[in-house]
């Protein structure tokens, strides 16, 4: 299911933005975002033990048409978090090295609110898609990786620096299927959920 609705978004986001798109239809623009990527603990389905992360950054590219005070974009996002420590029930914690990284393909949608000539503008945002969820547990030469349902929710401000330039900050949420992760033996399944604050700069044509 998840490969065939990352097809379809594809298909989508091509004959949204190809050149045979109608340009009355809407403005179209283009968006480069980065930013801070704090992924939750994740839990591992089955047992007591959770996987705790460093902070990570994230990057985002956007292409999208903008109505007004609407705008609607087909997003790809990375962000990767390095392992912090296993911590299994009352056993003491132990270091682990790895990381678990998410390359995100998502339509969005976002809602300015007041006039756009305002400098600062309030926006808020949401979003649906897939993602593609690796993890790399060195420790214990675990690598796998799972694609699955994605979502995410946002809020933050644009700057307007000219008619075609504006500046963002955003505080993203960003969450995910469980993904199921098996190799020889091994089955693992977690949760996932991850704080965003992403900086940026949306370019219109």
């Amino acid at each position: 299911m998840g490969r065939k609705l990352a097809a379809g978004l594809i298909c989508s986001c091509c004959v949204l933005f190809s050149p045979c798109a109608d340009a009355d239809a809407g403005s179209p623009y283009a968006g480069l975002t980065f930013g801070k990527a704090y992924l939750n603990d994740s839990g591992i389905k089955g047992s007591d033990a959770d996987i705790d992360y460093d902070d990570g950054e994230g990057y985002c590219y956007a292409h999208g048409l903008e109505f007004g005070n609407v705008r609607i974009e087909g997003e790809l996002g990375y962000q990767k978090n390095d392992f912090a420590r296993l911590e299994s029930g009352a056993l003491p914690e132990e270091a682990e090295n790895g990381d678990l990284s998410i390359l995100s393909l998502l339509g969005n949608a976002y809602y300015t609110f007041g006039s756009l000539d305002n400098r600062v503008m309030p926006i808020v945002s949401a979003g649906v898609g897939v993602a593609s969820i690796d993890i790399e547990n060195e420790t214990t030469d675990f690598d796998d990786g799972d694609l699955v349902l994605a979502c995410q929710v946002g809020a933050g401000l644009g700057f307007r620096v000219s008619d075609t330039v504006t500046l963002t900050t955003m505080y993203r949420y960003f969450t995910a299927e469980d993904p199921n992760f098996s190799e020889d033996e091994t089955d693992m399944e977690l949760d996932i959920s991850s704080h965003n604050v992403m900086m940026g700069v949306k370019i219109n044509f």
